[in-house]
């Protein structure tokens, strides 16, 4: 059964949702996560939203209300003010919603953006999935692309178990002391000392932990790489 899971992209055109209006205006969204009532019928969600040029957030506010789609605003946070990220959390309807219709599948992980007037998601289902996905996506709009690839789940999550206790000790004491901070805050010597162990035993547990969240984190940057195909001079 572990072979049996398949990383979808697709690329929709997504008639009647808020979606549309990234493309007469210049900003892009991304989901961080979403929560679907079926029962009745709505979507909390909680997006990030990256403003550009003379879209600014008094407009996209606006029209984002302006929507049949968005039933209510919670709240809205800058995130970068340089950037003009900013963190949204509203309600949504549910029924003919990209995210209603993923609550139906066996979903085991999830990526957005919302850019260009389309929205294009890279996600984790059972390849058995597949073609009854790609039938519901076609119809509340048009599917510009849709692609799949087979993949082991194995080696995509990092779990509570991935560590080992000395991988996790030595990670969280390099952290907090700022091993990672440029320019570093903290050695190998001082940190080993701080563990009573020697600095080549530390280093080892260091970068064992390091493989293991990067290999699992490289299937993130994988994701993103696909969602910003031919945007990434707009980041």
């Amino acid at each position: 059964m572990n072979d049996n899971y398949a990383l979808v992209y697709l690329r929709l055109k997504h008639e009647g949702c808020w979606s549309e209006l990234t493309e007469y205006n210049n900003f892009m969204a991304t989901t961080i996560t979403a929560k679907p009532n079926r029962a009745k019928k709505f979507i909390i969600a909680y997006d990030d939203v990256k403003l550009n040029g003379n879209y600014k957030l008094k407009n996209f506010l606006r029209d984002l209300k302006k929507s049949d789609r968005v039933k209510e605003i919670y709240s809205i946070n800058k995130i970068n003010a340089k950037r003009e990220v900013y963190r949204i959390l509203l309600k949504e309807s549910y029924e003919n919603m990209v995210r209603g219709i993923l609550d139906n599948y066996t979903v085991f992980d999830i990526k957005d953006l919302i850019v260009n007037g389309e929205e294009r998601l890279a996600l984790i289902v059972p390849t058995s999935e597949i073609i009854e996905l790609k039938k519901d996506m076609e119809s509340i709009g048009k599917v510009l692309k849709f692609i799949y690839k087979k993949i082991r789940l194995d080696d995509i999550f990092l779990s509570i178990f991935s560590l080992s206790k000395r991988e996790r000790e030595s990670m969280k004491l390099a952290y907090l002391y700022g091993f990672y901070e440029m320019p570093k805050k903290v050695t190998l010597d001082e940190l080993a000392r701080l563990l009573g162990i020697s600095k080549p035993t530390i280093e080892d547990y260091i970068r064992r932990a390091e493989r293991k969240i990067i290999k699992s984190f490289s299937y993130q940057l994988y994701y993103y790489d696909m969602l910003l195909e031919d945007l990434l001079e707009y980041l």
